[in-house]
């Protein structure tokens, strides 16, 4: 590969803007979902903050199972053309995955549904978990990430990245002071309302962009992708995806069941805190996702250039965080009240685990754009595995800690897996590629 290719990937004016977006997208998001946070907690007592945060938990799980990867895999099918001009498949890509998340979100509404009228558990809005409500939000949130993929698989990062980590939260707030302004008590059920509306807001905007810049044609092109080639890519994707959101979730549902109401909002507020490290990981994936591709494609030298520049600039970030939250981790939870403080030794713990964890991410990522999507599964199923078999024995012996000891071992665990299935994927190369030249 020759320096003008591996220029054209690592494009200097491309990482000078994305790095401008990944530093306002973790720094401000952080601040911004932080503040969001601490407006919901004085809004609404420790328990009931505790089950909202529940709900969402179950949201961004179901909205990731509706559209069985379609939002992981359009920078892997969207960039190349897009780079080119090209436009014909986008509308084709949306129309796909919009019809299949609506079906789903169809199922998981009826689904929730039957468990309330049935009285299963927390899906009873009378017991207290507005989940059913939360389900009628799905297909927004699924609307949205499609809607945000395809600014993303254009690189245009700002667009994409910035509503979603900044204006949500902020517009969030904004409804909620308004709530407390005419209501003398919140609901669960109107956050929830205001938070809809706040992603319809950001839906309408990224339409409007999209519309603007040409980037989709509201026309058939059915030449262009074939649906069964979109969901082998996808589902893989989404099963990882799925898997990895479990392991940040799981504590607040086996607390839930396992531990007092109380006990769910102080984890959650620790979590919250250490929250920015996937974040900040996750915008750091964005900014090299519509990159990897064409890297794949132009060969070993340009794949290996770019995956070394995103695990560096990872590295850096995360220990930089990692150490300003531990120093700072007991001053932030202060902020949503002197009880919150019982998680300081929790939140100790979850920036250990999310930090290894994300050290390792680009990694996995990396394995699922080279067709090793099915490691990464398999990865992810053994420390679900594992984490599940840690609260169970953890969180009655040591409450919030022990779920946070167990979410740490599980992704220190499962760090040390990708990087033993992303050197071995890599030897497996080498030794292709000796096989063929000689």
């Amino acid at each position: 590969m020759s320096n003008r290719d591996s220029q054209a990937i690592l494009s200097p004016d491309y990482f000078k803007h994305g790095s401008l977006v990944l530093i306002l997208g973790v720094v401000a998001g952080f601040v911004a979902d932080y503040l969001f946070n601490l407006t919901l907690s004085q809004a609404l007592s420790s328990h009931e903050y505790g089950d909202y945060k529940v709900a969402y938990a179950f949201a961004a799980l179901a909205s990731v199972l509706i559209l069985l990867g379609g939002d992981r895999v359009a920078p892997r099918i969207l960039s190349g053309p897009l780079a080119k001009g090209d436009n014909r498949g986008v509308w084709e890509f949306l129309r796909f995955y919009l019809w299949i998340g609506a079906a789903l979100s169809l199922v998981v509404i009826i689904c929730t549904c039957a468990a309330s009228v049935m009285h299963l558990g927390s899906s009873d809005l009378q017991d207290h978990h507005p989940l059913l409500l939360m389900s009628f939000v799905l297909p927004l949130i699924a609307i949205g990430a499609l809607l945000s993929r395809i600014l993303q698989s254009a690189k245009h990062l700002a667009l994409s990245n910035l509503p979603w980590r900044i204006a949500l939260p902020l517009l969030k707030i904004t409804l909620i002071f308004g709530l407390m302004a005419v209501f003398t008590k919140v609901e669960l059920w109107q956050v929830i309302a205001s938070g809809a509306l706040s992603v319809c807001a950001i839906i309408g905007w990224q339409w409007h962009k999209i519309r603007q810049l040409n980037l989709v044609t509201l026309q058939r092109a059915p030449d262009t992708l074939r649906g069964q080639q979109l969901l082998k890519l996808s589902v893989p994707m989404m099963l990882a995806m799925l898997i990895t959101l479990a392991l940040n979730q799981i504590d607040l549902f086996m607390l839930e069941m396992l531990a007092e109401e109380h006990d769910v909002g102080h984890f959650a507020a620790a979590a919250t805190t250490a929250h920015v490290l996937p974040v900040a990981q996750v915008t750091i994936a964005g900014l090299f996702l519509p990159l990897i591709a064409p890297a794949l494609e132009r060969g070993e030298k340009a794949a290996r250039t770019l995956f070394w520049q995103g695990q560096k600039i990872t590295t850096v970030a995360i220990i930089a965080l990692a150490a300003g939250l531990i120093i700072s981790g007991q001053w932030l939870l202060s902020f949503f009240g002197s009880d919150f403080l019982q998680a300081k030794q929790a939140l100790v713990y979850l920036i250990s685990g999310y930090a290894v964890w994300a050290l390792a991410a680009f990694s996995s990522t990396w394995l699922q754009y080279s067709h090793k999507g099915s490691y990464v599964v398999l990865i992810g199923c053994i420390t679900l595995s594992i984490d599940a078999v840690c609260n169970f024995w953890f969180i009655p012996l040591y409450g919030i800690n022990g779920a946070a000891i167990a979410t740490m071992l599980a992704m220190s665990l499962a760090a040390l897996m990708t990087w033993a299935a992303y050197y071995w994927h890599q030897v497996q190369l080498t030794q292709q590629a000796r096989q063929q030249n000689a």
